[in-house]
């Protein structure tokens, strides 16, 4: 698949849309699809701390929660 093409056809098929129900379905997708800002403040955070070593093992995520939450 030539993802270019595809894009250019898609671009003007969307162009030429006159049908508001399929655009209401396309909006929908892409509301869907994108990243708050919220969002991508959280990812960034964490590849952040990933990236500065600020990171934990599984186990000591298990142990963290354990010791919290069956006392």
């Amino acid at each position: 698949m030539n993802i270019i093409a595809e894009k250019k056809n898609l671009l003007f098929w969307i162009q030429n849309l006159t049908d508001e129900n399929i655009l209401g379905k396309i909006i929908e997708i892409k509301v869907a699809n994108e990243t708050s800002k919220i969002e991508e403040e959280l990812i960034n955070k964490g590849l952040n701390d990933f990236n500065e070593g600020r990171v934990s093992t599984h186990e000591e995520v298990k142990r963290r929660f354990e010791s919290r939450f069956t006392k």
